[in-house]
């Protein structure tokens, strides 16, 4: 059981509904076979964004396509927040950057960064306890 979870780069609900009812349409008027609607599943994924689960000795990233990654709270050297540009054609903002041990940084783009960084560096400070507590 997670300590805490958060979905973030989810695609937005117009993005999401217009692809359902894109490919509705085209089912209805016969353009794309019956088999399309396998497609949904991915689709939905997609609308759901990543996830990053919070436990006390790891973390678990969940991209929308494809296999979780497991990070181990011991290779987690450093925890802060920076500026991510995100792509050409996307628009900036804050995100929480991990130092993992080999010299990676991976970006999380989280809503609300600061708490993010404040709650991992308590797990990794040993602040807290398996349940969220404050006692150890």
């Amino acid at each position: 059981m997670p300590l805490a979870e958060v979905a973030f780069s989810r695609l937005s609900p117009l993005a999401f509904w217009a692809g359902v009812g894109v490919l509705l349409l085209a089912l209805l008027l016969g353009e794309v076979p019956w088999a399309a609607l396998l497609l949904l599943y991915p689709w939905w994924r997609l609308g759901r964004g990543f996830r990053l689960a919070l436990f006390p000795q790891h973390l678990e990233v969940h991209p929308p396509l494809g296999f979780r990654r497991r990070i181990p709270l011991a290779q987690v050297r450093e925890v802060e927040v920076a500026f991510w540009s995100a792509g050409p054609l996307a628009r900036g903002r804050p995100a929480l950057f991990l130092g993992l041990e080999g010299g990676e940084r991976l970006p999380l783009p989280l809503p609300e960064p600061e708490a993010w960084r404040e709650r991992i560096r308590a797990l990794l400070a040993g602040q807290t306890s398996g349940s969220g507590s404050r006692d150890g």
